[in-house]
Formats: C-alpha cells, sequence, structure tokens
C-alpha cells in the first residue's frame, strides 16, 4: 500500500498532467483555506527545467583546478598511511588528479549537454 506522502505525489501528477491537456473540467478548483505559500510548496516541481551551460575546456580545467588543490591539502594534511608525503609528492599526485579530471569533467559535461538536448526535441 501506497503512503500517505505517495498518494498525495500521485495525485498531483494526475492534476498536473489533466491541467497541460486543456481538460480544465476535470481539475476542480480546490480553496480549503491553505495560504498561498502551502499552496507553492505542494506545487509539482518542473524536472529538468534548468539549461545545462555548454561544456567548456575552461570550465572542467577550473573545476579540476579545485578538486586537485583540494587533494593537496587533504593528502599533506592528512596522511593515510602512517608516514607524512613530501609536498613533491602531494603536488605529484594533485598534478596526475588535474591530468585525469579535466577531459574526465569535460566529457561529462558534453554528456549532460547532449542528453538535454535529446529530451529537448522529442
Amino acid at each position: 500500500m501506497a503512503t500517505k506522502k505517495q498518494q498525495r505525489r500521485k495525485y498531483q501528477r494526475a492534476r498536473a498532467h489533466a491541467r497541460s491537456q486543456g481538460d480544465e473540467d476535470a481539475v476542480e478548483s480546490r480553496d480549503d483555506g491553505k495560504d498561498r505559500k502551502d499552496q507553492r510548496k505542494s506545487a509539482p516541481r518542473a524536472r529538468g527545467s534548468r539549461e545545462p551551460a555548454r561544456p567548456t575546456w575552461t570550465r572542467s580545467a577550473r573545476r579540476a583546478g579545485i578538486f586537485a588543490a583540494g587533494l593537496f591539502l587533504f593528502v599533506l594534511l592528512a596522511p593515510l598511511g602512517g608516514t607524512k608525503p613530501s609536498p613533491a609528492a602531494a603536488a605529484f599526485q594533485a598534478a596526475m588528479f588535474f591530468v585525469f579530471l579535466v577531459p574526465f569533467g569535460y566529457l561529462t559535461d558534453g554528456f549532460i549537454y547532449n542528453r538535454w538536448l535529446k529530451r529537448q526535441q522529442g
């Protein structure tokens, strides 16, 4: 048996679907004393309404740089093997992470953007 929350969401989806079909007779106005704030909270959100940005190498490099800097600090401050690594070793590890993450981030952004484009076309 579905929970009350699941039942309410199913009802809201059905109402939204009926409203998008243009059949306003099927959707009855409900005014049971709720204020606008409560009505806004119960309204279903549109999924995927925000357009993802086109993939760029600059954005991927900036994101990878932030993560590489964080990894560098983490390796220096939290030695996991019991011995403290040298700053050169931590920098090498962060640089390898950066080299791996830039193209991986670009490909991921491209995949997300292309998937969004396909959904928009049909």
